[in-house]
């Protein structure tokens, strides 16, 4: 197998780095891995030892190279550990704060560092082992699935994941909450003292990954209840006060996102999170890694820099922060009201894509709501290829379908073309079809479950109506695969163009618009007075933006590309996609 390497919350952390050894997709190894795929249908999620986990996190590494990068914090950035934990063969040593790093490796280093980056927080208490299970199955998900899963694979390819499976490494290792006695939920400094954050080591690990990074998504599991919050979480917000956050549309968007798509996990009692701001459905904290991480960089009335004296003291500049540095918005997720739920309520891998299967359950419920938000990061326009059997006549128009992923509500539609990949592209508008003027009806699919290979691909015959209305030459409004009814059945938008007259062929593609609403602040008698703070919101909707911080960089754009369709013209077939094996291409455009 030359492809392989050899040898081996409540309310931070290790990186997972990849070098990536091309080409992965010889027919060898795509069995290979599909192998293992099926070897591995039908396993239960169980709990993980600190042994057994940091024994999963270095054999991924060591398995996946161009995928997966294994750190810890005590290496990276100089930390102490933290007490004594012991590996899988019960030889006791340091307690480590892992960090997984998973990205596709291959590409220019420019291209890496303008990738999206969402970190994703396992326990910051280590008594909550729900996020500990999901993260280190997450972790495996996302490296043995790529070469089988294509939705696995572009994210895989388009974002960087950071994974600390045990933030909390002691706590995790001895099943309590705190860190030798301090929280680490209450060890960060956004309203708190400088004496009294900074602490703990898994808040210091937290404090590194976001200085050492520039994200702009983060999820920190907990336990104990049922529920997504976001900011506001603090005490300067609460009650009373304007305590919906400048974010407020971006941040309920995602909630609500990632609770559809959570669903209950089939556990009895289980109910669908409730999402709201953490000051309504948890309650406010002084020093929380919530409003911390989401604000630190900007609202600044609120940070002081830390002081703390034990673990060999923190020097201040660490918690001085640079005005691009931490901007992330930051999602808690309450997993299960136990904090330790029975393990036979944990789920197995083939619930994560089969919502409400009796293998579904605590760890595939949030398992499916994390692969949401890496999603969630940026808009992909998948565009479908034209029916065979609906060729452009003279006079006639060619059908178009296409699925907006990683947004929620998309603005406008635009179809372009141009003659050849070196041309320039022009507009094209849409045109009614079958003396339709009005697209308006929503897509539904009947729900049905993914094949073992991954995220199934609706077919074109079961995309079903449209999606968006034709004003003026363009689709307006529309839902993207998160605004629909589940990404298992994807919302469709479609319409109708018409080559330009006397063409021979050329390419078509589609330019849409989404979540611009993420750029406003939110109405109401509990609005900020600020405009939306946070990297991911302004870079989906101000065009202007652009943030650099250590090398990474954070740039607004207000369109999202597809790629290309190739389109054969000719006056005995018409048009038609050029990989379409009922197209023949005959000599002579289409008449004019």
């Amino acid at each position: 197998r030359p492809w392989r390497a050899r040898g081996r919350r409540g309310r931070g952390d290790r990186d997972c780095h990849t070098r990536r050894r091309p080409p992965w997709r010889h027919k060898a190894r795509m069995d290979h891995i599909r192998g293992r795929a099926s070897q591995a249908s039908g396993r239960r999620f169980t709990y993980y030892s600190y042994g057994a986990a940091a024994a999963l996190l270095q054999s991924l590494a060591s398995l996946y190279p161009g995928l997966a990068s294994l750190s810890t914090t005590q290496d990276t950035f100089g930390l102490p550990p933290v007490g004594k934990c012991q590996d899988d063969h019960g030889v006791e040593g340091p307690c480590l704060n892992y960090v997984l790093e998973i990205t596709n490796r291959t590409g220019s280093e420019a291209e890496r560092r303008a990738r999206p980056q969402i970190y994703i927080s396992g326990a910051l208490h280590g008594d909550e082992q729900v996020g500990v299970v999901t993260a280190l199955e997450l972790c495996r998900w996302l490296t043995e699935r790529y070469d089988s899963d294509p939705w696995v694979q572009r994210l895989v390819d388009t974002r960087t994941i950071l994974i600390s499976p045990m933030t909390n490494a002691i706590g995790s290792a001895q099943r309590t909450r705190n860190e030798l006695g301090i929280d680490p939920n209450r060890d960060f400094p956004f309203d708190q003292l400088p004496r009294a954050c900074m602490q703990t080591v898994a808040a210091r690990s937290v404090n590194e990954l976001y200085r050492s990074h520039m994200l702009q998504l983060v999820i920190t599991f907990h336990g104990g209840m049922q529920a997504i919050g976001y900011n506001w979480g603090a005490f300067p917000y609460y009650r009373g006060q304007p305590h919906h956050s400048p974010d407020d549309n971006a941040m309920r968007d995602i909630a609500g996102v990632m609770s559809r798509f959570a669903g209950t996990g089939h556990v009895q009692n289980n109910r669908p999170y409730p999402f709201s701001t953490m000051n309504d459905v948890v309650y406010p904290v002084h020093g929380g890694m919530e409003d911390w991480g989401y604000a630190a960089s900007w609202d600044t009335a609120y940070v002081t820099p830390c002081t703390p004296t034990i673990n060999g003291g923190y020097t201040p500049d660490k918690t001085t922060y640079d005005s691009a540095a931490v901007r992330a918005i930051t999602i808690l997720v309450e997993t299960s009201d136990m904090k330790i739920p029975p393990e036979d309520t944990l789920g197995g891998v083939d619930g994560v894509y089969r919502p409400s299967d009796p293998t579904d359950g605590h760890v595939p419920r949030n398992m499916r709501l994390a692969l949401a938000a890496i999603d969630l990061l940026q808009p992909h326009v998948q565009l479908a290829h034209a029916p065979a059997s609906h060729r452009v006549q003279p006079a006639r128009c060619l059908p178009v379908q296409w699925q907006v992923w990683g947004a929620v509500s998309v603005d406008d539609s635009v179809a372009l073309w141009r003659e050849s990949s070196r041309a320039p592209w022009v507009e094209l508008p849409f045109i009614p079809a079958g003396g339709r003027r009005s697209l308006s009806s929503h897509a539904r699919v009947a729900p049905r479950p993914p094949t073992a290979e991954g995220m199934r691909v609706t077919s074109r015959r079961e995309m079903g109506a449209d999606n968006g209305t034709l004003v003026e030459g363009r689709i307006v409004g529309g839902a993207g695969v998160w605004g629909g009814e589940s990404p298992f059945a994807p919302a469709t938008l479609s319409g109708c163009v018409r080559p330009p007259a006397r063409t021979l062929g050329g390419q078509i593609a589609l330019s849409v618009r989404a979540d611009t609403a993420w750029a406003q602040p939110p109405r109401g008698p509990y609005a900020p007075k600020r405009s939306p703070q946070s990297h991911l919101a302004r870079s989906r909707a101000d065009a202007g933006y652009q943030s650099l911080y250590r090398g990474f960089e954070v740039a607004g754009r207000t369109r999202w590309l597809s790629e290309p369709i190739e389109v054969n013209c000719s006056i005995a077939t018409g048009c038609c996609a050029a990989d379409d094996l009922a197209c023949s291409r005959v000599p002579g455009p289409v008449a004019g």
